[in-house]
């Protein structure tokens, strides 16, 4: 989720199109909605967050998504309205995989920002599986995510895992799944 997506990125994630399967991940999914909450944070925010999933299940979350009108609020991340040092926990779970290594970096450079020190990024990651011949995937692996998280002022909280599921369309993929901590 970057200034900049093309038509084929929009029309695919559009709340027409997308069908999400948030209840098919057992490390990132409806899970996470206890972790969270015992953390008993002031400011949420679900990066992408499609049909907005977690909405009255995780306290003080906003949800945002570029292409989703489920969302609370519908904008780029670029373009979110949060201040710096704002939000408490960020969930970026499979938004923060489109395009080159810089396209990541700076979306998540963008969340850094929004997050206090201290607080978390969980995050889901694609392995650079095609989604769509016209979206180009950043290829998460654990060294990207060590590279890219150092760069940006963060250390990884929980180490990467994987992750196979079935999509909506029975077919199995593989996901990465970390949490970040903000340095202090």
């Amino acid at each position: 989720m970057s200034a900049g997506h093309d038509s084929a990125f929009m029309a695919f994630f559009s709340d027409r199109n997308w069908r999400q399967s948030i209840d098919r991940f057992r490390l990132s999914g409806m899970n996470l909605v206890d972790e969270i909450n015992a953390l008993h944070p002031r400011v949420v925010v679900d990066v992408g967050c499609g049909f907005n999933p977690f909405k009255n299940k995780i306290r003080n979350l906003v949800g945002i998504d570029i292409a989703n009108h489920s969302a609370d609020i519908v904008c780029d991340l670029m373009d979110a309205p949060f201040a710096a040092d704002s939000v408490d926990v960020a969930l970026a779970l499979g938004s923060i995989n489109f395009g080159a290594m810089e396209d990541v970096s700076a979306a998540l450079a963008k969340v850094v920002g929004w997050v206090r020190p201290g607080g978390l990024i969980y995050m889901r990651g694609n392995p650079g599986e095609d989604v769509h011949p016209d979206i180009t995937i950043f290829p998460w692996s654990e060294q990207a995510v060590a590279t890219i998280g150092a760069a940006s002022g963060l250390s990884v909280h929980r180490p990467v895992e994987a992750e196979v599921i079935e999509d909506a369309w029975g077919k199995p993929i593989n996901r990465l799944f970390w949490v970040y901590m903000k340095n202090g």
